[in-house]
């Protein structure tokens, strides 16, 4: 899954803001652009894990994972 395709879902589950740097990026790594409390909302909520910094591994995204991760992402917003 590209880092593109995950801009592209965020944005069509109603994330707004520039999501640039997500694309922008590179890496195994990305900054989601969550803080400290959505990111521990996303682990133990919905099982999604990040540090706290709010840094996602993007490389561990698939075509299997990424929808219910964008749907996690776009709850704690």
């Amino acid at each position: 899954v590209t880092r593109r395709s995950l801009v592209d879902k965020l944005q069509a589950a109603g994330v707004k803001g520039d999501l640039g740097y997500i694309t922008r990026q590179k890496g195994m790594f990305s900054y989601s652009g969550l803080n400290k409390e959505q990111m521990q909302r996303l682990r133990s909520e919905f099982g999604v894990y990040g540090v706290d910094s709010g840094r996602i591994c993007v490389a561990a995204l698939n075509s299997k994972n990424i929808d219910a991760v964008v749907a996690a992402i776009a709850k704690v917003l």
